[in-house]
């Protein structure tokens, strides 16, 4: 197993699904606590992988294996909001909801740790499927999300031990 850091950028927004009783927007998940990252659950990342897995015809069963931490390093920026239209009321007016958004062109970083069985090569495939076809959105994944993959990195570089202490 290694650990590793994927960076993504969106194609287009992620929006949240959390609604805030007070102001009525939706909202992302978070962490409890002081630091309050941003949560995209394990789930999510399982389906997309099945997915892509299907698709590339080859881990189906390795893909299984990979673990994912849900904590995301992303940024909301200063406007991060997004008006996401909907229904028509009988009236024939047009319905829409404002959502905290991860936007069109963020980069943010997933980390998880991957079986040794998928190479590099195949994680990065994978995970360019699961975001040109799934993305990562709690609100309608599929429609809102989607992601291109710009760089994939060890996390942690195991360490030597010294032969001469």
């Amino acid at each position: 197993m290694r650990e590793l850091s994927v960076r993504i950028r969106f194609t287009n927004p992620s929006l949240g699904n959390e609604k805030d009783q007070k102001t009525g927007r939706f909202k992302f998940q978070r962490s409890p606590g002081r630091e309050g990252k941003i949560l995209f659950l394990a789930t999510w990342h399982h389906a997309n992988m099945k997915l892509a897995a299907e698709m590339l015809g080859r881990h189906q069963e390795a893909v299984n294996k990979i673990c994912w931490d849900i904590g995301v390093d992303a940024e909301l920026r200063e406007k991060c909001l997004t008006r996401c239209f909907y229904t028509k009321s009988p009236g024939g007016r047009e319905r829409w909801s404002l959502h905290e958004s991860l936007m069109q062109g963020q980069t943010i970083c997933i980390n998880c740790v991957v079986p040794q069985d998928i190479d590099d090569q195949d994680f990065w495939a994978l995970m360019q499927i699961a975001g040109k076809y799934r993305g990562l959105s709690p609100w309608q994944p599929g429609k809102y999300g989607q992601y291109e993959i710009v760089s994939i990195h060890q996390r942690r570089q195991s360490q030597q031990v010294d032969d001469d202490s």
